[in-house]
């Protein structure tokens, strides 16, 4: 498998593998993009749904974040059930879960 970067507006987003260029495409335009609108920064979505997804191979520096992060999900899961062929890792700062929430009290 290769790995590949999803970027938006130029910026590293996420790091993911495939097979293929055109199925990291497929991948990305039907399934992964989307999945992006769910996840914050700052209050603000990681795409909006406009801006256009682009991919490419990920550069080394990304592939050690999703080494790194693969090791971390194997050592803290059940590994026999773990498929590293769809692991994904965000290479941005989400917001926590209910963050908003807690900056409207």
């Amino acid at each position: 498998m290769t790995l590949f970067t999803i970027e938006v507006a130029g910026r590293a987003l996420l790091v993911f593998p495939e097979k293929t260029s055109e199925a990291a495409e497929e991948l990305a335009t039907e399934t992964i993009g989307p999945d992006l609108q769910d996840f914050e920064e700052d209050g603000e979505p990681l795409w909006d749904g406009e801006e256009p997804l682009s991919v490419r191979p990920a550069n080394e520096k990304e592939s050690a974040i999703w080494d790194q992060g693969l090791a971390e999900a194997k050592s803290s899961g059940d590994s026999a059930q773990f498929d590293p062929d769809s692991y994904a890792v965000l290479l941005v700062e989400v917001d926590a879960e209910g963050d908003e929430e807690e900056g409207e009290a």
